[in-house]
């Protein structure tokens, strides 16, 4: 029963793994939060812990905005959170139409694509890969020919979890790969670049900004992800085996990396990087607008450690952005090193470590 005093939050996509993660750690925040969920799956709606649950189309719908808005209204909703990027970019091109607060970057942030980003980073003396655009089939061959590898690394220019991307070894598979897909009707040939494959760790930064101030971040080096044997790429979106790590040097780029695609950081930052052959971090990827799937985890992690409750930033960026609290800097490397979290489909949410401490968190 809603009260006087709940926060009234909407989290749209709620169903999928990072609404359900973003609603647990605010379950565990211990306040007073009345959430309604939204999902265009009614199964996966079952997921997450809200108090009210709407099904709705999906964000490419003309009637999602008008639906979600109606939720808002109709909710009294005072702080909307939503999940996937596809349907934060929705609420973020029209944010003058959404009566409620939110905490969202800019929407032409939001949608810049890889090949943008990466351009931007490359102006800005940012390591980034090697990268050439694919425009038709024909100049495949020369594309592949230039790069000082035999492997390299085809991948869409947008889209999350490893989208029809490939390590391929030669110009057949390449050609091939794509042509499937423009074939199959999926994506075009521009929508594909061909890029240097980097061999080393594969790391997550993850940070929160406020109006262009920086809050607090995190470092961690994914291990493992679900069935990845199963996956063309080895990438299936979201990691079953990760640990923290802290890297000056990471953080450094990442940041320059944060400010150069963005000179007024507001909301959630989330910075792909590869190790090169001498595992120097390279950027991959800029998300903003959106959480890690596991990022709200992290803050059940700092709960089950007893640490700073602003480290559950799930629940900090809430507070933040209905203006329940003033934002207040944590620093970079919130969370203890070598800390792993594992997890992985009908199994739980672990926290792990080398010396056999392990406690169960979901």
């Amino acid at each position: 029963m809603l009260k006087n005093n709940d926060y009234r939050i909407l989290v749209t996509g709620s169903g999928g793994i990072g609404g359900v993660n973003f609603i647990s750690a605010l379950r565990i925040a211990n306040y007073n939060y009345h959430i309604t969920g939204t999902d265009f799956n009614r199964f996966y709606l079952e997921f997450p812990q809200v108090d009210s649950k709407y099904i709705t189309p999906k964000h490419s719908d003309p009637e999602f905005l008008q639906i979600i808005k109606n939720i808002i209204e109709k909710n009294k909703i005072q702080f909307l959170h939503p999940s996937p990027h596809s349907e934060a970019s929705i609420i973020a091109k029209n944010i003058e139409q959404i009566k409620t607060s939110t905490y969202l970057p800019d929407y032409n942030i939001i949608i810049r694509d890889k090949l943008e980003t990466q351009k931007i980073l490359e102006k800005n003396a940012i390591p980034v890969a090697k990268t050439e655009i694919v425009s038709s089939l024909n100049e495949i061959k020369i594309k592949k020919e230039s790069f000082a590898d035999d492997e390299v690394w085809v991948r869409m220019k947008s889209g999350a979890g490893g989208r029809l991307s490939l390590l391929c070894k030669n110009v057949v598979e390449v050609e091939n790969w794509i042509e499937l897909w423009v074939n199959r009707g999926i994506a075009e040939y521009s929508d594909f670049i061909i890029q240097e494959y980097l061999p080393g760790r594969n790391i997550a930064y993850d940070s929160l900004w406020f109006k262009g101030k920086f809050i607090a971040s995190y470092t961690r080096e994914r291990l493992e992800y679900p069935f990845k044997h199963i996956s063309p790429s080895g990438i299936t979106g979201t990691p079953t085996v990760s640990r923290i790590i802290i890297n000056e040097q990471v953080n450094e780029i990442s940041n320059k990396a944060i400010l150069a695609a963005d000179p007024k950081p507001h909301g959630s930052y989330a910075v792909d990087l590869k190790g090169n052959k001498n595992d120097n971090p390279i950027v991959t990827e800029i998300d903003s607008g959106k959480f890690h799937t596991t990022t709200p985890v992290w803050g059940i992690v700092a709960d089950k450690l007893e640490l700073d409750s602003r480290k559950n930033l799930a629940d900090y960026y809430c507070k933040i952005g209905m203006g329940i609290i003033e934002p207040e800097t944590l620093g970079n490397d919130i969370y203890p090193e070598d800390l792993y979290l594992l997890r992985h489909i009908d199994t739980g949410t672990w926290i792990w470590k080398e010396d056999g401490y392990k406690v169960k968190i979901l």
